[in-house]
C-alpha cells in the first residue's frame, strides 16, 4: 500500500514530485521513483539507520537491531572472503592508477585496506565505532563520515556498498571529490536497481535491507558524478568469489526454514548475481 507521507525530494536532480513504485518488507519505506532524472529511492524513513545526524553509537545499535534476523557467517570465513574480492578489486583500480594515495570510504574493518597497502599509502573513514577500531590497526582511521575527513589530496578515493547506506549521496560524492587531487579516481561499488535480478523479483530484490536507501542505475550514478566534476570512464557488472557456506547463508535470508550452513563447505568459486555495478570516474584536472 502506497505511504501516505509526503515523499523527500530527489537527491540527485533536487526534483520535488517522485512517483510511487512499490513498498517492500525489506526497506525501510516505500520506493519511489523522481519523474525528471528516474533515481529510484525510499521516499521517506520509518527509521533514520544512516550515520552523520545521531551519535555512531545510537545508530549502530539501530542498524544492528534492523538486521537482527540475519544470521552472520564466521567471522573468518566472512573475512577470507573479503580479502579475496579485495585483491581482485585492487588489480582492477591498478589498471587506472597503479600507486599513490588512497582513501576508503567506509573502510569497515579494513580488509580492503590491508591488501592495498602493498601499493598504496592508505588511509580510511568508517563512522561504526567498532569497526573503524578494528581497520585502525591497520592504517590511520577517521571515525566519522567522509564529510567530516580531514584529510585531502588523494589519488584514489573508494567505496564498496557505501553510497546506498548515505544520508545524502549527493553530499558524500561531493566530499569525495573534495579531497581528490585533479586526475584523481574515484571507484564506487552500488547496486544496479536497472538489472535482470530487481526485474524479475521486485519487491523481494536481495538489495532491499532496511538500511538501503539509495538505487542507482548508470544513468542516475553518472549524472550524479558528473555534477561533482567526475567524468565516468567504465561502468562494471561484477561478481565477487563466494563460497557454498556464503550462498547458503544468504539463502536462509530468504527460507528460513533452511539448516545452519556453517561449516558446510569452504569450496570458493567467482559467481556473478547481475546486480551490483563497479563505476570508475575521474576527477576533471
Amino acid at each position: 500500500m502506497e505511504n501516505s507521507k509526503p515523499y523527500v525530494a530527489c537527491d540527485v536532480c533536487g526534483a520535488e514530485k517522485p512517483r510511487f513504485v512499490l513498498e517492500s518488507k525489506g526497506l525501510d519505506g516505500p520506493l519511489v521513483e523522481c519523474t525528471d532524472c528516474g533515481f529510484r529511492y525510499v521516499g521517506n524513513r520509518k527509521s533514520d539507520l544512516t550515520f552523520g545526524r545521531e551519535s555512531a553509537e545510537t545508530t549502530t545499535a539501530r542498524v544492528r537491531d534492523a538486521n537482527c534476523c540475519f544470521c552472520s557467517l564466521p567471522m573468518e570465513e566472512e573475512r577470507r572472503l573479503a580479502r579475496l574480492n579485495a585483491k581482485w578489486r585492487l588489480d582492477l583500480i591498478r589498471k587506472f592508477k597503479p600507486s599513490g594515495k588512497l582513501l576508503e570510504a567506509g573502510c569497515a574493518r579494513g580488509d580492503f585496506l590491508s591488501i592495498a597497502r602493498e601499493w598504496f599509502d592508505i588511509y580510511g573513514v568508517e563512522p561504526n565505532p567498532e569497526l573503524a577500531a578494528s581497520s585502525r590497526e591497520i592504517a590511520p582511521v577517521h571515525q566519522d563520515i567522509i564529510e567530516r575527513v580531514p584529510w585531502a589530496d588523494f589519488d584514489v578515493v573508494a567505496s564498496f556498498h557505501v553510497v546506498e547506506h548515505v544520508d545524502s549521496p549527493r553530499s558524500f560524492i561531493r566530499a569525495a571529490a573534495a579531497r581528490m587531487r585533479p586526475g584523481g579516481l574515484l571507484v564506487i561499488e552500488t547496486p544496479n536497481i536497472d538489472s535482470l535480478p530487481f526485474k524479475v523479483f521486485r519487491a523481494r530484490w536481495r538489495q532491499f535491507i532496511p538500511e538501503h536507501y539509495f538505487f542507482f542505475d548508470p544513468k542516475t550514478i553518472a549524472r550524479l558524478l558528473s555534477a561533482h566534476r567526475l567524468e565516468t570512464r567504465e561502468v562494471m557488472s561484477i561478481g565477487k568469489y563466494a563460497s557454498l557456506n556464503l550462498v547458503m547463508n544468504r539463502l536462509s535470508r530468504f527460507l528460513p526454514w533452511m539448516p545452519p550452513t556453517n561449516g558446510i563447505s569452504r569450496l570458493t568459486f567467482r559467481m556473478n548475481p547481475l546486480d551490483i555495478m563497479l563505476v570508475f570516474a575521474m576527477k576533471h584536472e
